[in-house]
């Protein structure tokens, strides 16, 4: 039986082609015959053949590869080459991302009554300062007395209502039930633009046809805060509607109407305790 050395294996010399005594059959193109059992030094030297190989394609490939310059006419082809495939990959510039806020525009035309207040609505700053700019009236208002503080109070605008004011809007407005501004900020909870109102020298204790102040209509829609808010810029507990109701029985009222409501419902079937 022959025996291959290390050195063999790692030089790259082929094994000589012949039957072993106890294998059969015709080595195989690589040089290893069928039947053999590689030994862990022969297996690793066959490894590092492999390796070899590879690495000597890969030189082959790399140098037939390289780029010849002969002459100045050979490095400017490449200098052009390179240009064009810079030019083909350039990233085009991004566009603004659909999500990103548009950026409002003044508008041309005039913007009528209608518009103004729909704008102060939807706090739509650009129609409004159009709307002004125009000399538009600050205190222009609807069929129900609702002026732009009454609606930029009610929604919360706090930017725009400290715009109106400084138009020259009017804080004690009222529409057609009597209400301030003061009782649509309270409506609406909206604590910074009370605060805003009050500090303006808004009235605390005004009262619209109802009777109601605008502590009646922070309990009524339980803003609890607008309500500890408006004590402390001295609303009375003491004033009462034409339903003859304080503050405090409205509050008293609201919550019997809750407790009654839920101990009917005590011991119902549907009700999970």
């Amino acid at each position: 039986m022959d025996f291959i050395s290390i050195e063999q294996l790692v030089s790259g010399e082929r094994v000589a082609r012949k039957a072993l005594e106890f294998g059969r059959g015709v080595p195989d193109p690589g040089g290893w015959p069928s039947g053999w059992t590689l030994g862990p030094q022969e297996a690793v030297a066959r490894e590092k053949l492999k390796l070899e190989e590879e690495k000597r394609k890969k030189l082959e490939r790399f140098n037939s590869s390289r780029l010849t310059l002969d002459n100045l006419t050979d490095l400017e082809n490449l200098v052009q080459r390179r240009r064009k495939k810079r030019q083909r990959h350039k990233v085009p510039p991004r566009e603004p991302e659909s999500g990103a806020e548009p950026q409002p525009q003044v508008p041309l035309e005039p913007v009528g009554l209608e518009t103004f207040l729909k704008a102060a609505a939807e706090n739509q700053e650009a129609l409004i300062d159009k709307y002004l700019a125009d000399g538009g009236d600050p205190n222009a208002h609807d069929k129900l007395h609702r002026t732009a503080l009454h609606w930029a109070c009610l929604k919360g605008h706090r930017q725009l209502v400290n715009k109106l004011l400084a138009a020259g809007a009017a804080i004690e407005v009222r529409d057609l039930l009597d209400r301030t501004p003061v009782f649509w900020a309270c409506r609406g909870g909206h604590l910074d633009i009370l605060k805003r109102l009050l500090n303006q020298g808004a009235q605390v204790n005004a009262q619209d046809k109802e009777g109601d102040t605008a502590l009646h209509e922070a309990v009524r829609y339980g803003h609890h805060k607008a309500t500890k808010l408006l004590l402390l810029y001295g609303a009375k507990l003491g004033m009462k509607n034409v339903a003859s109701q304080t503050p405090v029985q409205l509050a008293r009222d609201w919550q019997r109407g809750i407790r009654d409501a839920l101990q009917a419902h005590v011991g119902h079937p549907r009700t999970r305790c």
